[in-house]
């Protein structure tokens, strides 16, 4: 029996370093087993079986059933074997399961689209993580208008969950360079959405126009993209726009956090380079190793916003502007944007590289002023650095915003004092100079997260009370007890505490406010055994307990047409879940 046990073991051994071999760059004949159906995928365990996966979706033999991965996999033991992305010729269009394998080693010099998936589409990505992965193109022969990414180069219509990369992604010449994926491509019914969630970066992203931390650039045609629970650690940097979760695009961002330094000659932001139409940004945030260097557009949470609304959203994370001419800075949005419940507690500070700098504007939370945007509910605790430059022709600062509009909405903001930057912001539509309504300065209190507002505002001179009271039902603002914020203030979504009826809520919507469409994520809520997949009802109310709208959804994430409720806050009550939402 003894006997037994120990020939048991060193099979079990045997078989073990055998997996762990590199790669010798053959291509198996068959898989480990599976018949490529939902419950009995193909297997593979081997990086031969992982080579005829791309060969079989290249020729058109396969790329569209399941695929699970059984083991780890060495595709290179330094940078002898080139590897052929998976749907570099056809497209893959199945689902592979990683399973909580490492792939590592990949290496690839020259695709014309580049990752360990060249292409997908519907498709699904899950449980994958590549470690020690390097994406690169030949210094001399430039493959213009390439796409790069460590995981997918281009995904069209695909859901990406749980993969994390490490590494290096480097293509000079590409449109995009992502570390999880390179290009993002949305073209669904107007209702359907693709998700990518739960996927962290560890790998240099770097020089190319646009390089994101998970995503470089995303295409919106149809349907909706949803960026959830990501996280960058990986150095950034992007020639035109560069960010730690998306380079430029449009998208839904949330619960997102950057720990990644963010570097770009032209726009940069904590969480993405320049935003496109209708986007979200909400409960994200910039942590203080993610220090942004920008060129023109500087932001801590995006660069250049265009049309994008920023909630629930901090930065924590020092600023710098470097230029030859123009320099515009801001604490969340280095440009533009509507921003409310949202806090900037890192420096801003200015470097001109020119002789005759034209322009600088700073301000603590946006740097230009608003056109039909607003700015609500926010606070301001970075130090603003002047520059010490005496030929800049035209300067603007702001504890907030240096300047507006006379139709910017602009209210309830307070900042930490800095007695060399005025307390008025130029009004252009009015030519003057005017104050923040129901604004004002605010400083230490009795204790490390006390702090006093220098003017009694909605009642109270306690800064987080007169936050929690302009927070519009979105969020409510809570004491850094636990240290994380530097004793200030930070928003929560509603139910994390002090909300008694709410305190075991896991459910989350998006936007909030929405004027159209609710988002549900249903991922926290406590099935009791069910399926996820299970139908679920749902009622929504009003404060008064009338059921205004009732139903069912399917699965964990769906959608609600609330365009028909009036303007006011409701109660979405899921099973035994219950969230606040506001339709403005």
């Amino acid at each position: 029996m003894k006997k037994c046990f120990i020939l048991f073991v060193l099979l079990a051994v045997g078989m073990t370093v055998a997996a762990q071999i590199p790669w010798d760059g053959s291509i198996a004949e068959s898989y480990n087993g599976g018949n490529g159906t939902s419950g009995n995928p193909y297997q593979i365990a081997t990086a031969e079986q992982l080579a005829f996966l791309a060969q079989q979706t290249n020729d058109g033999s396969g790329g569209d059933a399941y695929y699970v991965l059984t083991d780890d996999i060495i595709l290179n033991d330094g940078d002898s074997l080139l590897w052929t992305p998976i749907g570099s010729i056809r497209t893959f269009t199945g689902v592979f399961d990683g399973d909580g394998h490492v792939i590592s080693g990949l290496y690839i010099n020259g695709q014309k689209t580049s990752g360990l998936f060249a292409i997908t589409e519907n498709a699904t990505i899950i449980n994958v993580s590549l470690e020690n992965a390097t994406v690169l193109e030949y210094e001399q022969e430039y493959v213009y208008s390439a796409i790069g990414g460590i995981l997918i180069g281009k995904a069209k219509n695909t859901n990406v969950l749980d993969c994390t990369v490490d590494g290096l992604i480097e293509i000079f010449s590409a449109v995009a360079n992502g570390g999880i994926i390179g290009l993002c491509d949305v073209d669904l019914g107007e209702s359907d959405t693709v998700f990518i969630k739960n996927c962290v970066n560890n790998a240099k992203v770097r020089e190319n126009e646009r390089c994101g931390g998970i995503v470089s650039k995303t295409i919106i045609d149809n349907g909706h993209l949803v960026i959830d629970h990501c996280v960058n650690h990986g150095y950034v940097n992007g020639w035109t726009f560069a960010g730690g979760i998306v380079g430029e695009g449009d998208f839904i961002i949330k619960n997102c956090v950057n720990y990644g330094e963010i570097v770009s000659e032209g726009t940069a932001g904590g969480m993405v380079g320049q935003g496109g139409s209708d986007c979200e940004i909400t409960y994200c945030f910039n942590q203080e190793s993610g220090k942004i260097t920008g060129g023109m557009n500087t932001g801590g949470i995006i660069g250049t916003a265009l049309f994008t609304t920023m909630s629930c959203c901090g930065n924590a994370a020092l600023l710098t502007g470097v230029n030859d001419d123009e320099i515009m800075m801001g604490g969340i949005s280095g440009a533009d944007g509507t921003i409310y419940n949202c806090y900037n507690r890192g420096d801003l500070t200015a470097v001109y590289t020119g002789d005759d700098p034209l322009l600088i504007q700073m301000g603590g939370i946006a740097s230009t002023p608003l056109h039909d945007e607003y700015i609500r509910n926010v606070y301001n605790a970075g130090a603003i650095i002047k520059p010490s430059n005496p030929n800049i022709m035209s300067e603007w600062y702001g504890h907030i915003v240096p300047a507006i509009f006379s139709d910017t909405l602009i209210i309830d903001c307070y900042w930490t004092g800095n007695e060399s930057i005025t307390t008025y912001v130029y009004n252009i539509g009015s030519n003057s100079w005017v104050h923040i309504p129901n604004s004002c300065a605010f400083n230490p209190g009795a204790t490390a997260t006390t702090w006093i507002l220098d003017e009694t505002l909605h009642g109270t001179t306690d800064l987080l009370e007169a936050l929690n009271a302009g927070a519009m039902g979105q969020c409510v603002w809570v004491e850094d007890v636990e240290g994380i914020n530097a004793g200030f203030p930070i928003p929560r979504p509603m139910g994390y505490e002090n909300v008694k009826e709410f305190s075991a809520s896991k459910l989350m919507v998006y936007p909030n406010p929405t004027n159209s469409v609710l988002f549900v994520d249903m991922h926290g809520i406590e099935t009791h055994g069910r399926a996820s997949l299970q139908q679920n009802a749902y009622r929504i109310t009003n404060l008064m307990g009338q059921t205004l709208q009732s139903g069912t959804l399917m699965g964990d994430n769906q959608q609600l047409d609330v365009s028909a409720l009036p303007v006011g806050m409701y109660l979405l009550t899921i099973d035994s879940a219950t969230v606040k939402f506001i339709v403005k």
